[in-house]
């Protein structure tokens, strides 16, 4: 029974590249990643109506910029929406899949996987990198001219608005990021200067002695402080 078993699941394995997909750019990871960018984006819009004080601060109090930036990530999420709306109602081709793979771009989005009948879950290939293009391009070349540069459109109009999309909340997330780091930074900073300034005030008493070390410590911190701190 265990040597039955064991070799259903070699030929299994043997067979993966039967059913290749591209890691990064399939349709169930597209799927996914619109998911989610629309998660993130609530996430954020979420944060900017909670503290909104916070963005506006990190914006140098530009409270148009602020509104704009929030904007920017409501247009977002709806266009991934959007989009999730059009791959379950429009057209999108049983060869999606096997048409990037055909075309090689598992050399640019995390190589290929392959799917294994007995464990029913997709595995990563190697040396069968070769196979699966070929088992792909066979698969197409079943279409029809007419048919395969139909599908090939439509293959690239869906590619196009997901990258778009992706490029776009990569492009706001890395503000959204420096923002907060920035902001995170300033508030760090305060909070340090009010520790330091408690416990100066309290060994100085009150600061009638200015040689004690605490006050000496608070002196060397703010001199030393960047010259931007001082703008906030």
């Amino acid at each position: 029974m265990t040597d039955a078993m064991e070799t259903k699941r070699e030929k299994a394995r043997l067979l993966r590249y039967k059913k290749p997909i591209i890691t990064n750019l399939n349709l169930q990871s597209i799927y996914e990643e619109l998911w989610n960018i629309q998660e993130e984006c609530e996430n954020v819009h979420w944060y900017c109506e909670t503290d909104e004080d916070t963005l506006i601060n990190a914006l140098d109090g530009n409270e148009e910029e602020a509104s704009e930036f929030k904007m920017m990530f409501s247009d977002l999420c709806a266009e991934c929406e959007q989009m999730l709306c059009d791959l379950k109602e429009e057209w999108v081709p049983e060869c999606f899949d096997k048409f990037f793979v055909a075309i090689g771009a598992g050399e640019y989005y995390g190589g290929l996987l392959g799917f294994d009948t007995y464990e029913q879950d997709y595995f990563g290939l190697a040396c069968t990198d070769a196979f699966a293009e070929d088992e792909s391009k066979k698969a197409l070349k079943q279409l029809t001219k007419d048919n395969l540069i139909e599908a090939a459109r439509q293959c690239f109009r869906i590619y196009e608005s997901f990258m778009s999309l992706r490029y776009r909340y990569d492009c706001l997330k890395a503000a959204m990021d420096i923002l907060k780091d920035e902001n995170t930074g300033h508030l760090q900073m305060v909070k340090q200067i009010e520790e330091m300034y408690g416990k100066a005030e309290e060994e100085s008493l009150g600061f009638q002695y200015e040689w004690c070390d605490t006050v000496a410590q608070l002196d060397r911190f703010l001199e030393n402080l960047p010259q931007e701190a001082w703008l906030q």
